[in-house]
């Protein structure tokens, strides 16, 4: 599983990588897209650095290291409701415009996401007809893959509710689907909240109720979205979830690093593609785990950076944590003596203190659970 979050500079990218993975690249980085834009300055990245520059950050961040970019693009018409264009394939040549920028940058397998947050519940807000959704996502990932050296994957972004998606919308389902193309990655928004059960002062929270919200609220949405995708031979993946210090109209758990753990061994367990993290922005930290000092969620943050670590050092073959201590995510790695090693009996007595330190921190992990 390819792990990420959302940042939106390449200062702050090097920056959050130095202090937290001792300079290790995260895998993939997201970000979102400026309304009324169709090319690859309207990704936002760079704020305020102008098109050509925003570009050239691009090339140098993506297209010339092994992360990848995940980014929603807006592919609708005027309004944003409107996919009647996009159905009819009005508006193919500007999806096969904004491929051709993307491949010439070196981001030919950018993760793109055809819109902000889905939220889409056919309402007088969103009145499109389902279809035409449909019909118009088809166009678009049949256009930008049409692209010689493109190789993009697409997400389909339902909200997280049962009235977020109506399964007509389905793009594969639609005639213009491209031929052996892969089915979009299934990648609901996930944030920690609930007004049946976290009280209105966010000073009373408890953590019975943040396993109370995990067992009755979270863990139900999931599995409802992982049925949805296994349906339809579709993976999931999540581009935008987290904690919430300001929850907005529902209630939140604020700093909990409950629900990271949970969520974490939720996503390890059932192959999920991918997870990057809403960090949220930091001058508006609503869900921000870094930087730390700016975070109001920092044992939350902590345990992101831990689970997260723990992945990237399997990864790349370190078993070193980032600030030096010991990682307790990460249990086994136990050594084999090789075969004539006289002194065997050294790497087996490490291995009988390390499946001790193991047992112990599966018991907290299990206490934590209860």
């Amino acid at each position: 599983m390819k792990h990420g979050i959302y940042i939106i500079s390449e200062d702050h990218l090097e920056q959050f990588e130095n202090s937290w993975f001792d300079g290790q690249q995260i895998d993939l980085v997201s970000t979102t897209y400026t309304l009324g834009m169709f090319d690859a300055a309207g990704i936002t990245w760079a704020p305020g650095a102008g098109a050509q520059n925003t570009k050239q950050s691009l090339q140098k961040t993506f297209g010339e290291s092994d992360r990848r970019l995940l980014t929603t693009y807006k592919f609708s018409g005027d309004p944003p409701s409107d996919y009647g264009p996009a159905s009819r394939g009005d508006l193919s040549d500007r999806y096969r415009s904004f491929a051709k920028e993307l491949v010439s940058l070196g981001l030919e397998d950018t993760i793109i996401t055809p819109n902000h947050e889905f939220n889409l519940s056919w309402s007088k807000r969103y009145p499109s007809d389902p279809q035409n959704y449909a019909d118009g996502y088809a166009r678009l990932v049949s256009a930008m893959q049409s692209v010689d050296g493109a190789n993009f994957t697409f997400c389909f972004a339902p909200s997280s509710n049962r009235q977020g998606i109506a399964p007509e919308a389905w793009p594969v389902d639609s005639q213009h689907w491209p031929s052996g193309e892969d089915p979009p990655i299934v990648t609901p928004s996930v944030y920690d909240n609930s007004n049946s059960i976290y009280p209105d002062d966010p000073d009373k929270v408890t953590d019975e109720q943040r396993k109370e919200v995990w067992n009755d609220h979270h863990e139900p949405v999931l599995e409802m979205w992982n049925t949805f995708a296994n349906e339809r031979n579709s993976d999931m993946g999540f581009r935008e979830w987290g904690m919430a210090s300001d929850a907005y109209k529902h209630n939140g758990g604020i700093d909990n690093p409950i629900f990271i753990d949970r969520f974490f061994d939720w996503i390890e367990s059932h192959d999920v593609a991918f997870q990057t993290y809403w960090n949220g922005g930091i001058d508006n930290p609503k869900h921000t785990i870094w930087p730390r000092d700016k975070s109001r969620l920092p044992e939350g943050s902590k345990r992101w950076q831990e689970r997260v670590a723990a992945t990237l050092e399997t990864d790349s073959g370190t078993d070193d944590t980032t600030d030096g201590s010991t990682d307790t995510n990460a249990l086994g790695g136990y050594n084999t003596p090789s075969q004539g090693t006289l002194n065997w009996n050294v790497p087996l007595n490490e291995n009988f203190k390390d499946i001790e330190e193991d047992i112990k921190t599966l018991d907290e992990r299990l206490k934590n659970l209860e």
